[in-house]
């Protein structure tokens, strides 16, 4: 049971990390409504699970690998299902050109996710790494490959242009 002092600790703690938690899902999802969905389920699964917090040092960690998992799991639902649209899209039309945002959403979500919370969000590498419970090495070279990745696509849409 939480006590009143455990509650206004919580929301002080959550509050300033909600936009952060919402950019967070919205890299791995892609989607609006799902990364909404994510971010509020990690939110009240965290205040669930306050009292198996042990070191409260540790909280935004351990929120941002509650979200982590959360989003994983909302893929690996939507992976059971194939919406018809997208079914009939499919191979109708090649990629005409290739912006920034079709590069960046063209990684890998782990990549994504990791570009997010350096670029962006302003994680330091051992704090993603321990987000991701994955080696700093891990991290490191997630973010050298999807920042390689991401020049040569944008590199091919440039000389594209130029043709």
């Amino acid at each position: 049971m939480l006590t009143m002092k455990d509650k206004r600790w919580f929301t002080q703690q959550v509050r300033p990390l909600l936009d952060s938690l919402y950019r967070i899902a919205y890299t791995i999802l892609q989607n609006d409504a799902d990364a909404q969905d994510a971010a509020q389920e990690a939110v009240e699964q965290a205040y669930m699970s306050l009292p198996k917090l042990k070191d409260r040092d540790k909280f935004r960690p351990w929120l941002m690998r509650i979200l982590k998992n959360k989003c994983y799991m909302i893929l690996r639902e939507k992976k059971r299902y194939v919406p018809l649209d997208d079914v009939q899209e499919q191979g109708t039309e090649p990629f005409d050109a290739l912006d920034l945002k079709e590069a960046f959403s063209r990684l890998s979500p782990e990549s994504r996710l990791c570009i997010t919370l350096y670029h962006i969000e302003g994680y330091s590498i051992s704090e993603i790494a321990a987000f991701l419970n994955e080696p700093v090495g891990t991290v490191k070279s997630r973010l050298s490959r999807a920042r390689k990745v991401m020049r040569q696509d944008l590199t091919d849409q440039e000389v594209s242009y130029a043709k």
